[in-house]
């Protein structure tokens, strides 16, 4: 739940995953290969053939050496050399299908989690949106994924490499208990210092992945307002700060690159200091003939088997610890719990048949983090079918109210209903169906037209969207492309102007049909005689149900039944657009109608607002 003041859980949540502070790394990276595991298992599996390969063919070498070449026994040479040909047959297969299937397991977990990860985002409410850093989810998306697909991808592979570890141990004490607790006692080192560089690097990975998330969003946001860099200039500014992030994304990378140059030496050393201690004492037994030249070759041929793993082990760790540093910022917004719900079981109301009758109950509202309530006790009624314009000066709480109409947020107090009904308790399948709303900055996909109408409505047919598009007054828009309404409109739809793109946002949700139609500021860059055309031809579309229209200019109030003036966050006057003329000052303020002395402009400018023909005068005085 979210309130006024304070750092709510879904909050500290979000800023904890940041830096992968969050709960459930481990536990979400199990979770995250359920219904994989046979597929793993088996690259498991084909990682332990291989470790019983490559732990069984050094035995061979050293007997082909004794028994063959010293002994001049050369059958036996060759039995031995083609043991190890077939062993190294075994090792190759068993190699190829411990890819084979780590590489499918771990392209489907990440293929997963990309779209569990995107459906929980889509499913958490505007409130999350509104003050998350999108280059951080952006880096979830992207980078985080990949780590937690890496580790799934390398973990057969560390299986095996521990196995071959533990094995080459046990073979080594068996053959020569001597050489073999030389060799064993170097592990201890290697356990311990892994231990210590993977506390070392976890900070600092997380540090990295979170400045990964910042130059990102810089880059996402740099992009996405690329006209108002341009506009104002702004390259070297947003150049430097791309810069700073850059440094600091480096800075991070250097800190782990200097925590690996640290532990790394410890790691390489150990199997050198084996090497020689090794080759030390088993060329003083060779010599005095308490073991044979094969068994010392056997010996070091596993301890360069040794090499490879022991020194991955480094690798391993800073993979694991990046996966798990991953998990967490991926796991800890795939725990966030929406503000906006359906209802819970057995509580859930449904929409009865009506035209779209809005009612706010007390009403009050404060977005979060926000210190002071944008509406306080509102108490509204909208009947079903009535053509409403909400208007009022900035901050009074209009956008606000589109808003809770369309269940985007909550209230934190009070009850907002749609025809008889409270919001909270239907389905939000059914809000969204029954409430379409346009806002004034409209979002169009990098799509056709016809996909971004459809977007309301997937199934509609192409003479509905036809039929849309005419009401909407967008005809003329799609007549004059080179497809007509499969013509692609770019990113954002920023290849059609701003009028041209509100009136496709308009076409898309007239195709939705829903009972409530919300208009904020949908119409601003539209002249007053096309916005009048518009309204009219929604009214006679929509049969009757209820349009909200938001808006400072006077000509399109005038279109409403009837005007509902905010201030404060509650309703200041309400009654018809001439009406209010001659009785708000307030009213003709808001419309910038009032004159300096407080006296209102003349009544024939007023009423020409009325008329497409006096529109002009308005629009400009507004």
């Amino acid at each position: 739940m979210t309130g006024a003041l304070g750092e709510t859980s879904t909050q500290r949540a979000a800023r904890a995953s940041d830096t992968g502070e969050g709960p459930g790394g481990g536990s979400f990276l199990l979770e995250a290969t359920r219904g994989h595991r046979r597929t793993l298992a088996a690259s498991v599996g084909a990682a332990l053939v291989w470790t019983a390969a490559i732990s069984t063919y050094p035995l061979f070498i050293g007997r082909a050496v004794d028994a063959g070449l010293l002994d001049h026994r050369w059958r036996r040479l060759a039995l031995y050399v083609g043991l190890i040909a077939v062993l190294g047959a075994i090792q190759a297969l068993a190699s190829g299908a411990r890819r084979r299937n780590n590489g499918l397991a771990s392209r489907r977990v990440e293929a997963e989690l990309r779209k569990r990860f995107f459906t929980r985002l889509l499913g958490l409410d505007v409130a999350y949106h509104d003050r998350v850093n999108r280059g951080q989810l952006l880096s979830r998306v992207t980078s985080d994924l990949f780590q937690v697909q890496a580790f799934v991808a390398s973990a057969p592979a560390l299986v095996g490499n521990a196995f071959a570890v533990v094995a080459v141990a046990v073979i080594l004490l068996v053959v020569s208990p001597v050489l073999g607790a030389i060799a064993v006692v170097m592990l201890p080192i290697i356990v311990l210092t892994s231990k210590r560089y993977a506390a070392a690097v976890r900070p600092a990975l997380g540090n990295l992945q979170r400045e990964r998330g910042q130059l990102a969003g810089v880059v996402e946001e740099t992009i996405s307002g690329i006209r108002a860099v341009k506009g104002f200039g702004a390259e070297s500014l947003l150049t430097e700060r791309l810069g700073e992030r850059a440094d600091a994304v480096r800075g991070e990378a250097l800190d782990v690159v200097r925590t690996r140059a640290t532990f790394s030496p410890y790691l390489n050393v150990v199997p050198m200091l084996e090497l020689v201690a090794i080759n030390w004492v088993g060329g003083y037994l060779v010599l005095h003939h308490e073991m044979t030249v094969g068994l010392l070759l056997s010996f070091n041929t596993y301890l360069v088997l040794l090499t490879g793993p022991l020194q991955s082990i480094g690798w391993f760790v800073v993979q694991f610890q990046r996966a798990l540093v991953s998990s967490r910022r991926i796991g800890t917004i795939m725990a966030l719990e929406a503000g906006v719900t359906d209802p819970p079981p057995g509580q859930t109301a449904h929409l009865p048949s009506g035209r779209g009758a809005i009612g706010f109950h007390g009403v009050d509202f404060t977005y979060p983090g926000a210190e002071r309530p944008v509406l306080e006790g509102l108490d509204l009624e909208i009947d079903g079918g009535e053509v409403v314009a909400l208007v009022g000066p900035t901050g009074s709480g209009k956008s606000t109210v589109a808003a809770l109409i369309a269940r985007l947020y909550d209230p934190r107090e009070g009850v907002v209903t749609l025809d008889g009904v409270a919001l909270r308790d239907l389905p939000l399948d059914e809000v969204r169906a029954a409430v379409g709303v346009v806002f004034e900055d409209n979002f169009l996909f990098d799509a056709t037209i016809a996909d971004n109408l459809r977007v309301g409505r997937e199934s509609a047919s192409e003479e509905e969207l036809r039929d849309a598009i005419r009401v909407a007054g967008a005809e003329e828009i799609v007549g004059s492309l080179p497809a007509g309404i499969d013509t692609p409109i770019g990113e954002q739809g920023y290849s059609l102007s701003g009028g041209q793109r509100q009136r496709i946002a308009l076409a898309r949700a007239i195709l939705a049909a829903p009972r409530v139609l919300v208009l904020d500021d949908a119409t601003s860059a539209v002249d007053a005689a096309k916005e009048r055309e518009i309204l009219d031809g929604l009214r006679s579309l929509m049969g009757g149900r209820t349009i909200v229209i938001i808006s400072h200019r006077a000509a399109t109030v005038a279109l409403a039944d009837r005007v509902v003036l905010l201030e404060g966050g509650r309703v200041a006057a309400d009654g018809t657009h001439q009406g209010l003329l001659r009785s708000s000052r307030a009213y003709r303020q808001v419309l910038g109608l009032a004159t300096p002395g407080g006296a209102r402009s003349s009544p024939t400018a007023t009423a020409g607002s009325c008329r497409p023909g006096g529109a002009e005068h308005e629009e400009r005085s507004a």
